[in-house]
């Protein structure tokens, strides 16, 4: 596309997307602290850890308590997060390439429209995720727990699943998704498949 055949520049939405923010460490920590108060005050203290746009390129958060939290937007190439417990936490359109997220509690996490391509998923309980347009590419999501999560129009190529347990999965119209991948998972009758494998899907 030459200059010329370029839409015009929309300042107002240029104004109106801020720019990613690099996250401090100390703000990383404080951000952790408030968010254990609020899960220990079981209600009393209201509000989630937001993350939104935060750049926190390898970050280290393993094992930290992120229940709810917002990243959505956020820059997290090659962070830290395995055993995390990130229930309902929102990555939406997030960077997530190369990140290490093994054993993770993901349950109802939404993913929409994530690039988690060559990320690590091992063991992670992905139950209920949302992961509708995410970009799995070269991920490692074996022996992950992808029971009833929402996988359709996602991106697969190269993602490993051995041993992922999909049953009630959905993963209709999934991109780059082959039988061999699916070959060593977990899957049941009710498990939704792309059109281009569900002929040599076989369910004993």
């Amino acid at each position: 596309m030459t200059e010329a055949e370029q839409p015009p520049v929309d300042p107002e939405f240029q104004q109106s997307t801020p720019a990613p923010v690099i996250v401090p460490t100390e703000e990383v920590e404080e951000c952790l602290r408030l968010h254990r108060e609020r899960v220990e005050s079981k209600g009393k203290i209201r509000g989630t850890s937001s993350f939104y746009r935060g750049v926190l390129t390898d970050a280290y958060l393993q094992g930290a308590d992120l229940r709810g939290a917002d990243f959505s937007q956020a820059i997290l190439q090659g962070a830290e997060l395995q055993n995390a417990n990130l229930f309902k936490a929102n990555f939406s359109e997030a960077n997530l390439k190369g990140v290490s997220l093994q054993r993770a509690k993901l349950r109802e996490a939404n993913f929409t429209g994530a690039h988690l391509i060559e990320a690590s998923l091992q063991e992670a309980d992905l139950r209920e995720a949302i992961l509708q347009r995410a970009d799995l590419c070269d991920a490692d999501l074996r022996e992950a727990n992808l029971q009833m999560a929402q996988v359709q129009d996602a991106k697969m190529a190269g993602a490993e699943l051995d041993g992922a347990m999909l049953e009630k999965a959905d993963v209709l119209d999934a991109l780059g998704l082959t039988a061999d991948q699916v070959q060593g998972a977990v899957i049941d009758a009710r498990t939704r498949w792309p059109t281009s494998v569900r002929d040599e899907v076989r369910f004993e």
